[in-house]
């Protein structure tokens, strides 16, 4: 049992009651497997329920909340009525059915159920939905495979990358049934290599190109696939498989992660992002779908290697793309209105906003995967998926194994675990991210030997990894103090690169001319509510302790920092997350420089 107090508390609290205690929502997003209207434009509204509970079930996993483990069984049990006497579940008709989105789709409804199968408490309506999730999956089976319509020619898009994630929900039923035909059609998936024409599980073995020069960019249904690999590996034992994940996940990071923890400034394609973080690119990037997913994915890493590099990244991922995402403030997008201006749309407020700016800009401006719905309301998939993104982090913040117990994430509060037969409560008092001080007390239930492992910040001056504490333990506290030292950072400078399906791109020596801001996980940045202008450069030659004052219009910060101008003029910056929340005032992570 976790109880904790700070921002991820207050997140999963907020997302709890604002979206996911929603049974209207969940109701009208399994409509749509009745009504299917998704054939009639190639669209992807089945996605929506499906993403949903995966955030559902794993927010319920930390709040354990009487009231959304029953809306979340409500709508479960709602889902298995829409199966038609065939087995068949699908927001595309018979005669539209495994093109578009349909197969995604389909994957959404079958994690989203095998999510939920992780809480449900009876057993009967256990077996109920694993019959429900075999039909579906026997359905397509029928029609896709060898000597059928081939897996990754069931999409329209993103040479089948879409269509080919559904390896990891097939792989899960096989765990949860130990029927091998699932097992020989993951197989079957993974030997047509996830994209038409390209084997993207081979070029991550060879590890010879980064994930951005497979040709098949799509950076979210790109990491789903590898999703469905690790947990193919996991059931198989084939080593080369595990190879394949951990070179793509650790490619990724040398090539695609930007200071905020996203991947892709060209819209939602990985696109050699670390070194074009300051691109001027028109359009919108960093999308809450892919840090999400990015998040999910370190989690089962993390989980798979033990290595603390993936939990670095899920960190920096929280606090700046993801917490900077979440619309705590409850703001508007206009964008919908002035789309379907012709419609009687119905305003949806949506929890999370789905692109990131990396320089200028305002956060708001588009509803990512937006479609609308038969009652002319509307949702995007960022909305949807958004909510496993606290999940998970509070998931991986403290675990246990046979071991010991292992503390990755620093958030004030208490875990209870059982450690070796006994019962451990292991508490925490911090103002982390915003302070290095961390007071970590243990106390056991008897006298117990285990080993106490805490994650060295990969920012900090710390040796990379863990720091091992082994003893036995009965009461006992321990103080930490991480060194927050402000850092700065400049762009990485490149000449010329081939991304996008061969295309040329050259250097504009003007992404140059900008400085990005740290201290510790958080990243500092602008934001013209703090008096400055779009046109102003920065030139920061000082900074002193942390502001008392965490005021930004009617947001409060985690962290604010004065610097001095090098002409002497002060200058404020906050904490990523926090600028921008208004969505209205411009904000950026990397700052314009002189030159």
């Amino acid at each position: 049992m976790m109880q904790f107090q700070g921002v991820a508390h207050k997140t999963a609290l907020f997302l709890q009651e604002k979206q996911l205690s929603d049974p209207a929502l969940w109701a009208k997003f399994v409509d749509l497997y009745r009504s299917q209207p998704d054939g009639e434009n190639m669209g992807w509204r089945g996605e929506y329920w499906g993403k949903m509970m995966r955030g559902g079930a794993l927010v319920y996993v930390y709040t354990q909340d009487a009231k959304l483990y029953a809306i979340l069984t409500d709508t479960v049990r709602d889902m298995l009525t829409v199966a038609e006497a065939d087995g068949r579940v699908s927001t595309y008709t018979r005669d539209t059915e495994f093109d578009g989105w349909d197969l995604w789709s389909r994957k959404c409804v079958l994690l989203g159920c095998e999510y939920y199968l992780e809480i449900c408490t009876d057993n009967a309506f256990r077996r109920e939905i694993i019959t429900f999730l075999c039909n579906c999956t026997d359905y397509i089976m029928t029609h896709i495979g060898a000597h059928k319509k081939p897996i990754t020619k069931a999409a329209r898009h993103w040479l089948g990358l879409n269509s080919s994630s559904i390896l990891e929900p097939v792989v899960r039923l096989y765990r949860l049934t130990g029927e091998n035909k699932y097992l020989e059609f993951a197989k079957y998936i993974v030997d047509e290599g996830g994209a038409d024409g390209i084997n993207i599980f081979e070029l991550a073995y060879e590890n010879k190109l980064y994930p951005y020069q497979y040709g098949a960019p799509k950076a979210y249904e790109l990491m789903s696939c590898f999703e469905g690999l690790l947990e193919y590996y996991l059931v198989t034992g084939i080593e080369k498989y595990k190879v394949a994940v951990v070179n793509f996940a650790k490619a990724l990071l040398e090539s695609d992660i930007s200071i905020i923890g996203c991947c892709g400034v060209t819209h939602e394609l990985l696109d050699h992002t670390r070194t074009r973080q300051t691109a001027n690119y028109d359009g919108v990037g960093q999308e809450t779908c892919v840090t999400v997913t990015w998040m999910k994915f370190c989690s089962r890493l993390l989980e798979l290697t033990g290595e603390s590099v993936f939990a670095d990244a899920m960190e920096q991922s929280f606090y700046n793309a993801y917490l900077g995402a979440v619309n705590t403030e409850n703001r508007e997008c206009t964008y919908v209105k002035d789309r379907f201006s012709d419609l009687a749309v119905q305003y949806t407020y949506l929890p999370f906003d789905s692109y990131s700016p990396l320089t200028w800009g305002a956060r708001g401006r588009v509803v990512g995967g937006t479609q609308l719905l038969p009652d002319l309301s509307y949702y995007g998939c960022c909305a949807c998926i958004g909510s496993a993104g606290v999940g998970v982090f509070l998931k991986s913040a403290v675990t246990a194994d046979a071991e010991g117990i292992t503390v990755n994430f620093f958030e004030t509060g208490k875990t209870e675990l059982n450690c070796k037969g006994t019962e451990v409560t292991l508490s925490i008092e911090t103002d982390y991210p915003a302070d290095g001080k961390v007071s970590l007390r243990v106390r056991t239930e008897s006298p117990t030997e285990f080993i106490l492992k805490i994650r060295n910040p990969g920012w900090s001056n710390l040796p990379t990894g863990y720091t091992f504490y082994t003893k036995l333990w009965t009461d006992e506290t321990l103080e930490l103090n991480f060194a927050m030292p402000v850092t700065f950072h400049y762009p990485e400078h490149w000449e010329e690169d081939v991304i996008l399906w061969d295309q040329a791109v050259k250097h504009n020596p003007e992404e140059d001319n900008f400085i990005a801001v740290t201290r510790g996980p958080l990243v500092l940045a602008a934001d013209t509510r703090l008096g400055v202008t779009t046109e102003d450069t920065f030139a920061l030659t000082y900074e002193t302790e942390p502001c008392a004052d965490l005021q930004l219009g009617d947001t409060e910060c985690m962290l604010k920092l004065k610097f001095t101008q090098r002409d002497g003029t002060a200058a404020y910056l906050v904490d990523y997350a926090s600028a921008g929340k208004d969505w209205q005032s411009q904000a950026a992570a990397w700052l314009p420089t002189e030159g």
